[in-house]
């Protein structure tokens, strides 16, 4: 009979992602982590089969926490909006695992992380604006392809440290935008 794993794949995952939040997605090594466990790199290696599978697992708990801002954003008054708030307020509070969702360039194009099209939550902040505005998917698309490249902007700048806006700077700034790609429409 094989012996007690020191670690459960779960407590290691939960490390591994304790880490990311605190350090950075760079920190997720196998020597970093067991140094974080007190421990050899074998526990890793019998859990998962390589670091890429652990950060899947890291990534995987990372969108888990990024949709809990979403949908708190998209319960708010103004659901479209709150949604673009709170991506920006999980880039402020959470800056390691936002670049590790939103700012990887391995895939070879830079620009796929934050397209609304590539994201799994485009669905239900689309159809907020289409259900609060009553404008069609077309018009919408348009809309939140606009507004999400802006509010990634912002974004960035918090997750690097850089940002100088207070909430209401952000909350106001992204109205004016709002305001300015639907002037003259019947929204």
């Amino acid at each position: 009979m094989p012996p007690k794993a020191k670690y459960t794949k779960e407590e290691i995952a939960e490390t591994a992602y304790e880490a990311v939040r605190k350090y950075g997605e760079d920190f997720l090594s196998a020597r970093n982590l067991a140094a974080a466990l007190g421990t050899s790199t074998a526990p890793i290696f019998t859990a998962f089969s390589n670091i890429d599978e652990l950060r899947t697992e890291v990534a995987k708990r990372a969108k888990q926490l990024y949709s809990q801002y979403l949908s708190e954003g998209l319960s708010g008054d103004i659901p479209f909006k709150g949604a673009g708030l709170k991506y920006i307020q999980f880039a402020k509070d959470e800056p390691n695992l936002f670049r590790m969702l939103f700012m990887r360039h391995e895939t070879g194009d830079p620009f796929s992380h934050y397209f609304p099209a590539e994201d799994e939550n485009e669905p239900r902040v689309r159809k907020s604006l289409e259900e609060s505005y009553h404008i069609g998917e077309s018009r919408a698309k348009k809309i939140y392809n606009h507004l999400s490249v802006y509010a990634h902007g912002i974004a960035v700048l918090y997750a690097q440290g850089r940002c100088v806006f207070t909430d209401e700077d952000v909350s106001a700034m992204l109205s004016e935008v709002f305001a300015a790609l639907t002037k003259g429409e019947q929204i």
